[in-house]
């Protein structure tokens, strides 16, 4: 029998239909009352105190880092971008300056997750080449009633890779712990430089989709390094995934990448090596199969990728 689990997601408020809607990711002017201004002073001594207030005062991201920049307080006006419209307070509501014809909804755009899973891990041969890869699958149903907006995916990971000599020694090819505690952006081509992929094309407002996403991840299965044979690969990783939304990417000044959904974890331990045949076989694995995580931090953050985290880049 099929054993059913129920995620509860935070409740969602909905925007009041006799007011003009605040988007997520949009920019905003900022008008301070004394007891607004005190509120979010009390939270900037908080180490994520963006988590409290839902707004930032900028969200950079790029292939080394995600900074997140708190509100600049002598700018006139002071300028926001919300990143979570839920966390907002009604007094910090009333700070925002939202043109009053703007548009009016009792809905939000809305990122469904309806299905995911991996799909077993194999060796393939590409250009000759022994390659290890699993792909993560997602099928999702996206709705932008709210505001036309590009789906996007932000791709974190925990990382060790290592492979094993003839001589019994071993090279750790990859370790995402010496940047640090926390998750590195996971990048696999060195001419890649966008921090979010798009999942979709741009979907215009009041738009509806029902889709199958997947994507690969590979480890080459290298026959030696440095003239030093090899006979076995490790790879363990924990990957968080993000799916983002944003009204305008080609507009960074007016509108930054937002969290759709919570993050989805998911992740593989696995070993592969030579058989007596010289093919390579997997030989253990165990899989953490994708699922929602309500402790992963809402908005990602990094300061490295996997690429800069590799130690033998040059063999």
């Amino acid at each position: 029998m099929n054993n059913l689990v129920t995620l509860h997601f935070p409740a969602r408020s909905r925007t009041m239909p006799d007011q003009a809607a605040i988007h997520p990711g949009c920019r905003y002017d900022m008008i301070w009352p004394d007891s607004a201004l005190t509120e979010y002073l009390n939270h900037l001594n908080d180490v994520n105190h963006d988590q409290q207030t839902g707004v930032v005062g900028a969200y950079r991201l790029s292939v080394d880092s995600a900074a997140i920049e708190p509100v600049d307080l002598s700018a006139q006006p002071p300028q926001c971008f919300v990143w979570d419209t839920d966390l907002l307070s009604p007094g910090m509501r009333r700070c925002l300056h939202i043109d009053p014809e703007g548009q009016r909804t009792t809905h939000d755009n809305r990122l469904t997750l309806i299905d995911a899973g991996l799909a077993a891990p194999e060796v393939r041969l590409l250009d000759n080449r022994p390659v290890l890869t699993i792909s993560p699958w997602f099928e999702l149903e996206w709705t932008t009633e709210a505001f036309a907006s590009q789906l996007g995916l932000v791709q974190l990971v925990d990382s060790s890779r290592t492979v094993q000599f003839a001589d019994g020694e071993s090279l750790v090819l990859l370790d995402t712990e010496t940047a640090g505690r926390d998750p590195v952006l996971y990048l696999n081509d060195s001419a890649d430089s966008s921090a979010v992929k798009p999942v979709c094309p741009f979907q215009a407002q009041g738009g509806k989709q029902r889709f199958g996403f997947s994507t690969v991840v590979s480890q080459a299965i290298l026959a030696e390094v440095r003239n030093n044979p090899v006979v076995s690969v490790s790879v363990l990783e924990k990957y968080t995934w993000y799916f983002m939304q944003n009204a305008a990417p080609d507009d960074p000044e007016r509108h930054i990448w937002v969290p759709v959904h919570l993050p989805i974890v998911w992740g593989w331990s696995i070993r592969v090596q030579q058989r007596f045949d010289g093919v390579w076989d997997i030989f253990r694995k165990k899989l953490i199969m994708p699922i929602p995580s309500t402790e992963a931090p809402a908005l990602p953050r990094w300061q490295n990728n996997s690429l800069r985290c590799q130690m033998a880049r040059e063999l």
